[in-house]
Parts: structure tokens; C-alpha cells; sequence
């Protein structure tokens, strides 16, 4: 089975990416920002959130059905 390297960018990729950054330089698009949250903040957090909701929900709604 042959080694393909899938992380190395090929010369016409790479020729694009450049033409595109000089393209977006003389338009005046900035480079994106990098993200300032950290994982806590922007994943596990909302997940914790968002569960403790399900939760209290489905106990609220299984009260007012008695069970």
C-alpha cells in the first residue's frame, strides 16, 4: 500500500490560498480573530446548562403526570 502524506498541501492549493490572501488584503478583509474563550467556556458549559434544563424539565413534567 502506497504512503500518501494527507497533510501536505499541494503547490496548486497553496498557490490559491495566496492569491485569495492578496485578494482579500486589496479588498481590506481583516484576518479572522482568534477565539478568546476557553473550551470550559464555549462547549462544556452550555452542555451542562442546557442538560440541567432537560432534566429539571422532564422532572417538572413528570410530576404533573404523577409518576
Amino acid at each position: 500500500m502506497a504512503e500518501n502524506n494527507w497533510t501536505e498541501q499541494s503547490p496548486e492549493d497553496a498557490e490559491a490560498d495566496a492569491r485569495a490572501d492578496q485578494l482579500f488584503q486589496q479588498a481590506g478583509i481583516a484576518e479572522p480573530a482568534e477565539p478568546k474563550g476557553s473550551f470550559l467556556v464555549s462547549v462544556l458549559l452550555p452542555i451542562l446548562v442546557a442538560g440541567g434544563l432537560l432534566i429539571g424539565g422532564l422532572w417538572m413534567f413528570a410530576g404533573w403526570l404523577g409518576l
